[in-house]
């Protein structure tokens, strides 16, 4: 059995440790230790990482009573320094502790039952079990959470019997038997915990929620909390402050800015697509059948403007038939078309053009397009199109 030095000091940040054992399995190789600093992976706090020896520990589960650290090397039994990420451990720390002091406000104050928790690399999450949330509410959260960070209440742990839990108001039911580890928040939460906190609150930094969204039937809540909290604040100015000189406006005028400049664009859009319409028109009219036929050879152009080239075509000439194609890095794009005195049938011009690719097409009577892979010369096509509709 190893000992668990992270319960009995969670800021211990080297320890000397024995490996007992060295094996792999599914997850890979891994040691077994007589005793560790390394948190496992397990209610929703995520695994510690660091060194053993001139090994790095990748991962760290408790798998059938044993805690297994999962490491890039193959390690012999013997002793070892054991070195732990301690950025990593302290971020864990500040917001498992901040999840804690979160949920209880927010179910005690307000009834917002916490479902779950997830501690993310960007992000930290709970599942709250409504549907709507008061956005007024989660104000006074945010507020009284950092009142009670900046009052250092005391955070302890202790560890009780089964027959000991009828005496407690806990929050919740443990989820395990046995002896059950208590996390304590004095006067404001006592919960069955396995993970790792501060020993006061003033270890949390700040806690700050930064957004909400529906998911499960319920809402789920985002924050952060502490050094996490400050680079997430740090990542915005930077972000403000480039947008500020961008726009040339003051901060308080960015969305006023932000919103003139969409305005813009979107008639700036609106004009562009009427040009365009105009300019295929154009390019419609000049169009002249050879022999009945309008085959046309484009580059990387967008396969919607072929189409609309070959309806405005198609009504300028309605007696011919027409193959514009956009060819570029080996892979073609075809639209056939006919004129509405025409009875050809393009989606079996198009079959037979798509026997020369990998690809697949579909359409009308009238207008079809498909394409592919192709190594064919556009020539090849060409051949084919006249072969099926030169006499018609």
């Amino acid at each position: 059995m190893t000992r668990k030095l992270y319960y009995e000091d969670p800021f211990l940040k080297q320890a000397q440790v024995t490996v007992t054992a060295f094996d792999k399995d599914s997850r890979g190789q891994y040691a077994v230790l007589d005793q560790t600093c390394f948190y496992p992976e397990g209610g929703g706090q995520p695994a510690d990482y660091g060194t053993i020896g001139e090994c790095t520990v990748i991962d760290v589960q408790s798998v059938e009573g044993d805690i297994r650290h999962y490491i890039d090397r193959p390690l012999e039994t013997g002793n070892f320094l054991a070195t732990l990420d301690w950025q990593r451990r302290w971020d864990h720390m500040q917001q498992h502790a901040g999840q804690h002091l979160l949920s209880a406000l927010l179910e005690d104050g307000h009834g917002y039952e916490t479902t779950s928790f997830h501690l993310g690399a960007e992000r930290v999450s709970i599942d709250l079990h409504q549907a709507a949330i008061d956005p007024y509410a989660l104000q006074q959260v945010e507020l009284e959470a950092n009142r009670l960070i900046s009052a250092h209440l005391p955070m302890r742990t202790r560890t009780v019997n089964e027959s000991e839990l009828d005496k407690l108001e806990l929050r919740k039911p443990p989820a395990v038997n046995g002896n059950i580890r208590l996390v304590e928040i004095e006067g404001v939460d006592l919960n069955a915990c396995g993970g790792t906190h501060p020993d006061n609150t003033a270890g949390i930094g700040l806690l700050k929620i930064v957004g909400t969204e529906k998911a499960k039937g319920g809402t789920r809540l985002y924050f952060l909390c502490g050094e996490r909290a400050l680079a997430f604040f740090a990542s915005l100015n930077e972000t403000a402050d480039k947008l500020v000189a961008k726009l040339q406006s003051p901060l308080p005028d960015l969305t006023r800015a932000v919103d003139y400049l969409l305005a813009e664009k979107l008639a700036a859009d609106k004009e562009i697509i009427e040009l365009k319409k105009q300019l295929i028109l154009a390019e419609a009219k000049s169009l002249s059948p050879e022999g009945g036929l309008i085959i046309q050879q484009f580059g990387d152009r967008p396969v919607k403007e072929l189409q609309q080239l070959a309806r405005l075509a198609a009504e300028k000439h309605p007696s011919a038939h027409m193959l514009f194609a956009a060819q570029q890095n080996g892979r073609i794009r075809l639209v056939c078309a006919r004129g509405t005195e025409s009875t050809a049938d393009m989606r079996e011009t198009l079959k037979r053009l798509l026997e020369e690719t990998d690809g697949k097409g579909g359409g009308t009577s009238a207008l079809a397009q498909g394409g592919g892979q192709s190594d064919v010369e556009f020539e090849r096509f060409r051949e084919i199109f006249q072969q099926l509709h030169a006499a018609n």
